[in-house]
């Protein structure tokens, strides 16, 4: 019996465009009628996320900054990972010395170095060190750069100097986490605080940070468009790509049999 369906949004439930599709919306809100739990799980942070579920009139749970918070239906923060300070510093002087804008999500609130993303974040004009003088306490930390090569790198010699979970959503982009911080992690607390079990758990996504949750939990569905090291740990592979509704399509199965 299914009692939680969690799905990943870029590349799973939104097209390309961010959009959600009106069939789509139906087959949530009957899913959610039928008292199945809907939790979207993503590495957006609150403000990137929640504002287009609702926009759609969708309510749910969420994961969100690939699992340094969990919150309910209505905001309330229920769990958090927070990144060590210094090593959080370390990773902001590493990617300032890379000449790369880069995006801090703390607990009160988005920022950014950087214009480019300051449409979706707080522009910090004085420069990261303020959120580290003002004791910020630092969830994730996300970086996209269209250099390949040199992303590639600077993720891996994060990795190597900290430890800490250093994950990508897209190929040009970076995100940065405490080793606690994952999906699966983050989305096996959310079960146990519903009272479920991994057998009533549905998975839903397409991309590397989605591991976590493949994972931890046997019923998972990677997207066909989604990357290949995914695909090889889903139980199943969907018929349709995030643009054909392939989410939507798969869960109406489910309300059908």
């Amino acid at each position: 019996m299914i009692r939680m369906i969690a799905s990943d949004l870029d590349g799973t439930l939104l097209r390309k465009d961010w959009s959600i599709s009106e069939y789509t919306i139906k087959i949530i809100k009957e899913a959610q009628a039928s008292g199945i739990r809907w939790v979207t799980v993503t590495g957006r942070s609150d403000r990137g996320a929640r504002p287009i579920m609702e926009n759609y009139g969708l309510s749910c749970d969420y994961i969100l900054m690939n699992g340094a918070e969990f919150r309910d239906t209505n905001g309330n923060l229920i769990k958090s990972e927070n990144i060590d300070t210094d090593l959080a510093r370390f990773v902001c002087e590493k990617l300032h010395r890379e000449n790369l804008g880069f995006e801090i999500n703390t607990d009160r609130g988005d920022y950014t170095t950087t214009m480019e993303l300051a449409e979706y974040s707080d522009y910090l004009e004085d420069g990261y060190e303020k959120l580290f003088e003002e004791k910020h306490n630092i969830r994730k930390i996300l970086v996209f750069c269209d250099d390949i090569p040199k992303i590639r790198r600077i993720k891996q010699q994060i990795y190597d100097a900290s430890g800490l979970s250093v994950l990508s959503s897209f190929e040009n982009n970076m995100e940065v986490t405490s080793q606690k911080a994952k999906k699966g992690i983050m989305l096996k607390q959310a079960m146990k605080h519903f009272g479920f079990l991994p057998e009533e758990v549905v998975v839903f996504g397409d991309g590397e940070n989605d591991i976590s949750m493949f994972q931890e939990f046997p019923c998972s569905y990677a997207m066909i468009n989604g990357v290949d090291a995914l695909k090889e740990l889903a139980y199943r592979v969907t018929e349709y790509s995030n643009d054909e509704d392939g989410v939507a399509k798969t869960v109406e199965k489910f309300l059908k049999a």
